[in-house]
Parts: structure tokens; C-alpha cells; sequence
């Protein structure tokens, strides 16, 4: 059978997560669909289950490896990925019915569009929702269409960093060009991909929310560790990409920085470093004044009150 899309989860003890991830594969209203599961290195029983499930569903491929990570994981699945688009997705995250369909039918419509991305829904570990993506960032609110080609897709996604992986649909040719996920990168791997591909394809957007997005306290990249790491890998990328002067305006580093300055202010927040927190949202406001800034802001004032030695 000849598939019109791969989609690719990589999954690491993740067997509490992935049945309901792949059965939201299953609702999609695709047949021509492959779905590609990397088990790395994973100490659960998700080798037995995914033994079964491939025994059941032709369009199932098991891929076993031994800890590449994300990254290298989603790399190996891309090399023998069939599909003419990869749809990603990771093992704890899940999509809404007529995901595929609405994506393919936006690149069948704007056959330049090399990737596509949606809107997503963060929920919480009981699967209640939270908030959206885009409303959360005050990003393509204004967008009246279900719909939108992005002018400028560099600028707007390294300034507005509001893409979701388990979101994300490239046309496959398109890693002929930029390459895959740099295994050598511990964090924003994805990201920075992204932003290969928006320097040298077209990128559109599906305002509406698709993908839930599951919030787990016990998820890797949620240590304090992993999260001041990350941070420093979103400001090492924006860093690099003022020094290569790709045309770029003073506006969009403004607004980047705003947000990794934000990041920085929320990690100290919960370290209880209220003065730091308060500096670096100050810092985020000057760059790209938004209210929820002066309402962390003045949180951290009150804080500061009550806790003067913080």
C-alpha cells in the first residue's frame, strides 16, 4: 500500500501514554496512513504491547534501538518513513479527530507549503484542559480563516516560538534539503529544524486547536536542571542567528528575547528567587510590553513583600 503519510513517535517508558496516543492515529478518517513506533531503550512493557499491536494493524512499523534519544529516534524512523508527508507525534500527547485530513487538505491546497503546524491544547494529567497555545501567546488571534500562510515564517517562528512537535506536518522531500534533527543538540532540537525549514520553504498554520498536549510532572524535560538548559539552548540559538545576520529585524530579536527573558522569570519563580523572577519580566515587558507581564510582574512584588529574603 502506498502511504500518504508516516507518522513518528518516539516513546521511552512511555506504555501509560501510547495506546491512546497511536488509537488517536486510528480515529483519524485516513486509511493511507503509516505509523512508525521507535521503541528506545524502553524498560516497560511497551516491547511486549507493540509486538501485539504490529501483529494486529499492518500499517504498524516497530523500530527497536537502544537510548538514541528523541532525536536520533525520530531520525531513524524519517529514513524509513514511506510517506510523502511525516506527521510527528509524540507518546504522551494525542490528536483530534481530523487532524490528518485538515492539514493534507491544506497542502493539497497550497502545494508550496512545505510544513504545516496547528494549534494546540495543554491538559493537565487528568486530561482537563488548561489552556490553548496560541491563545496562552496572544499569537494568530486575529486570524478570521482556518487558515494562514505566514509572510514571514522565520521571523514569526523564531520571535513567536509556538510550535508544537506533535503538531508538525513536512513534505519528506523537504530533509533532502535541510537535513534532520541534530542529534548533538540536548534541547530545542525540534525548533531549531523548524527554523531550517522556514528559511527555505514556505510554512502555513491551522489556527485551530488539534493536539493535546499532556502537562506531566514527572516528564524529563521538566526537572529544574532541563529547564535552565533548555532556556540556555533558546537563547544560544537566538544568539546565532543575530551573529549570521540573515536579515532579520531588530523588532523580531526584540520579541525572542522578550520570551526566553519570560522563560528565565518563570524558572526563577519557582525557585522562589522572586527579585531575579521580577528583573527578568521587567526586562520581557520593556521588550515586548503584554498585561499577563505586569500581572507576573506584580506577583512577584507581593512575594517580595511577604518574603523579603527571597
Amino acid at each position: 500500500m502506498r502511504y500518504t503519510v508516516s507518522v513518528i513517535i518516539p516513546s521511552y517508558n512511555c506504555l501509560a501514554y501510547l495506546p491512546k496516543a497511536i488509537n488517536s492515529i486510528f480515529e483519524q478518517d485516513r486509511s493511507d496512513v503509516e505509523i512508525i513506533i521507535v521503541n528506545d531503550n524502553s524498560s516497560d512493557e511497551t516491547a511486549q504491547y507493540l509486538e501485539s499491536l504490529s501483529q494486529q494493524a499492518a500499517c504498524v512499523k516497530v523500530i527497536t534501538t537502544s537510548g538514541l534519544g528523541a532525536s536520533g529516534a525520530r531520525n531513524t524512523a524519517i529514513e524509513q518513513a514511506e510517506g510523502a508527508y511525516i506527521a510527528f507525534l509524540d507518546a504522551d500527547d494525542y490528536w483530534y479527530p481530523g487532524k490528518l485530513s485538515a492539514q493534507l487538505a491544506l497542502h493539497e491546497a497550497n502545494p508550496t507549503v512545505a510544513m504545516s503546524f496547528t494549534n494546540y491544547d495543554h491538559m493537565n494529567e487528568q486530561y482537563q484542559y488548561i489552556v490553548d497555545c496560541f491563545g496562552y501567546w496572544n499569537q494568530f488571534t486575529d486570524v478570521t480563516t482556518s487558515s494562514h500562510y505566514i509572510k514571514q515564517p522565520l521571523a514569526q517562528i523564531l520571535a513567536h516560538n509556538v510550535v508544537g512537535t506533535s503538531t508538525v506536518m513536512v513534505k519528506a522531500s523537504v530533509f533532502e534539503t535541510v537535513g534532520l534533527f541534530d542529534v548533538d543538540m540536548s534541547y530545542c532540537e525540534d525548533w531549531q529544524l523548524w527554523l531550517k525549514i522556514c528559511e527555505h520553504f514556505e510554512v502555513a498554520v491551522l489556527t485551530k486547536s488539534y493536539t493535546g498536549y499532556l502537562m506531566r510532572n514527572d516528564s524529563i524535560t521538566q526537572t529544574d536542571s532541563k529547564r535552565l538548559q533548555h532556556l540556555e539552548c533558546i537563547e544560544q540559538i537566538i544568539s546565532d542567528y543575530k551573529q549570521r545576520g540573515v536579515g532579520l529585524s531588530k523588532h523580531t530579536f526584540a520579541l525572542a528575547d522578550a520570551k526566553l527573558k519570560e522563560g528565565y522569570a518563570d524558572y526563577y519563580r519557582t525557585q522562589k528567587k522572586f527579585m531575579r523572577a521580577l528583573r527578568y519580566e521587567g526586562y520581557a515587558f520593556l521588550l515586548n510590553p503584554q498585561i499577563r507581564r505586569i500581572k507576573n510582574g506584580l506577583g512577584d512584588i507581593k512575594k517580595l513583600i511577604l518574603s523579603p529574603s527571597a
